[in-house]
């Protein structure tokens, strides 16, 4: 960002979501008026938002299951307190909270929405890890491709797939198996003509299924994370923001879109 005000991580992610309100969500208006490329950021990270907001639009519109619904209706009733219609509000907000977890999306992300899960720590670790390989980069190169995908496919316990991303200049370089808290995960190395380096970490994932895409960092490396039919996926590398979310977006496209004869 150029000049003013600096706007953090934290208040971008907040301000993307309709966290902020009042004076805190003017100023950061406000700055990004004189930040042409984080508003930019904040149009393609919305745009993305919505869209994953669509694709889930049928599951957000089942039925709240009537034990969690009878947990809902215990709640005090906002008007026996001071500030009535802000906790109506907060009511409002609790009940939607509650039909969410109904639906898998657990309320613990409101408690580390400051902070990424801790398999995007685990991919940024990684990258770091093998990405500066020179004669082992991966386990298996991309001339076994079909062998790779199989093999991590049978060891995740659910399809993955590595992206194409030749059209944006990058070759696959190869995949390998790595751990993350006793559970398998997957890591696809990519390369582009220059050597640069990125990777997309995948594993499975059993306790979130919110679908946010948002941006982490560490030292020098950056990575756009989400997840997605409960698969969490990290792109991690050393480029620019903006051109690691649009690899990103590409690859969220293609694993979101089945591939022929799947379901």
């Amino acid at each position: 960002m150029s000049g003013g005000r600096r706007i953090s991580e934290a208040e971008l992610n907040a301000f993307v979501d309709g966290e902020l309100a009042g004076t805190e969500a003017a100023e950061v208006q406000a700055a990004l008026a004189n930040a042409p490329e984080d508003l930019a950021r904040v149009r393609a990270i919305s745009a993305l938002n919505e869209h994953l907001a669509q694709h889930y639009a049928k599951v957000l519109a089942e039925p709240v299951p009537a034990h969690l619904a009878a947990v809902a209706a215990r709640i005090p009733h906002a008007r026996r307190w001071p500030g009535a219609r802000r906790l109506g509000a907060l009511a409002g907000l609790a009940a939607l909270l509650v039909a969410a977890a109904a639906l898998g999306y657990l309320t613990r992300d409101l408690l580390d929405r400051w902070q990424p899960p801790t398999f995007v720590a685990n991919a940024l670790s990684a990258h770091s890890v093998f990405v500066p390989e020179v004669r082992h980069p991966v386990e298996v190169g991309a001339g076994e491709e079909r062998h790779l995908v199989q093999w991590l496919t049978r060891r995740l316990g659910v399809d993955v797939r590595a992206p194409e991303l030749s059209g944006q200049g990058w070759k696959l370089v190869g995949g390998r198996l790595l751990p993350d808290r006793g559970q398998p995960a997957a890591q696809f190395m990519y390369q582009d003509g220059n050597g640069r380096r990125l990777t997309l970490y995948v594993r499975k994932e059993t306790g979130r299924t919110e679908a946010a895409f948002r941006f982490a960092e560490h030292g020098e490396f950056g990575a756009f994370y989400w997840i997605d039919h409960s698969l969490a996926y990290a792109l991690a590398g050393r480029l620019e923001r903006e051109e690691l979310m649009r690899l990103a977006t590409s690859i969220y496209n293609q694993l979101a879109t089945p591939e022929p004869g799947q379901g």
